[in-house]
């Protein structure tokens, strides 16, 4: 198992709450280990160094499961969804998918993100989402990183997001990168 996912990639989510969820059972055989050998080690007295050590491990298990509960309720896309849209995109249009989007409100579902060199472009992963904070929290992230020059809308209806995928040939640039990292800077 490969230890870091790229965010955006296909199926990210299935494998991110895999991974979250073994690093959780590590981290807690790992204290379990280290209480059990500080009981050893000090006659079965609890006041011990390794003790100590064993409770500290219950931070970053806590990290990691705080991570998996924000992703539990979301799905990866399926194979041949994004296969559909990755046909139709042009050829420098960059595809994210299975993106968690957190803000400091809510938590976003987005199942796929393009990034073209003037627009960003999403689908909506769950009903009910606001679209509306979701366009509005995009676009001010990208403004404050001096890319005001990028539209962003999001789709919460598969068909309409699929009739605006851009089919225009353009160059790659920097913007469009700069772009594309931002976006996966705010995913979980």
């Amino acid at each position: 198992m490969k230890l870091e996912i790229e965010k955006g990639s296909f199926g990210y989510i299935k494998r991110k709450k895999k991974r979250q969820i073994l690093l959780v059972f590590l981290m807690l055989f790992i204290a379990a280990v280290m209480f059990i050998t500080g009981l050893f080690l000090h006659k079965f007295d609890k006041s011990n160094l390794c003790t100590m050590l064993a409770i500290l491990m219950v931070l970053p298990m806590a990290k990691f499961f705080v991570i998996y509960v924000v992703m539990f309720p979301y799905k990866s896309v399926s194979r041949e969804r994004y296969d559909a849209v990755r046909e139709k995109l042009a050829g420098e249009a960059e595809l994210m998918t299975d993106m968690v989007i957190t803000s400091s409100d809510i938590a976003m579902n987005l199942d796929f993100i393009i990034i073209t060199d003037n627009q960003v472009l999403g689908l909506a992963g769950k009903k009910k989402q606001d679209i509306k904070y979701i366009e509005d929290y995009l676009k001010k992230t990208l403004d404050s990183n001096k890319l005001d020059s990028f539209t962003v809308k999001i789709f919460d209806d598969e068909k309409q997001f699929e009739k605006c995928i851009p089919y225009r040939q353009f160059e790659k640039n920097a913007l469009q990168e700069d772009a594309l990292k931002i976006i996966r800077t705010l995913a979980v």
